[in-house]
């Protein structure tokens, strides 16, 4: 009985913290930015639209967003241009 017991207030105790930790990792922010490497699948030390386009989210966002981070417009994101692109800020009224 008394393992039953604890494992009772274990299984409750993690339930009741598991909505706290769930709200702190989804606030309706943006997502986390992924790391210039986990992109540059091949490892040539750019990012050409094909590997770019592995990031979960619409192809017309894609296209828009690696347009917008290719400052030179060559085809290829290097890690300067990924580094200093600065994503347009978020309205408060678009949750």
């Amino acid at each position: 009985m008394k393992h039953l017991s604890a494992l009772s207030v274990l299984a409750i105790s993690l339930l009741a913290t598991a909505p706290a930790c769930f709200a702190r990792d989804h606030q309706g922010g943006p997502p986390p930015r992924p790391d210039f490497t986990t992109i540059d699948i091949d490892g040539n030390g750019v990012i050409d639209f094909t590997e770019f386009s592995e990031q979960p989210m619409p192809e017309d966002m894609l296209q828009t967003i690696f347009n917008d981070m290719d400052a030179d417009q060559n085809g290829e994101v290097t890690e300067d241009e990924f580094n200093n692109h600065k994503p347009p800020k978020r309205k408060e009224n678009q949750r």
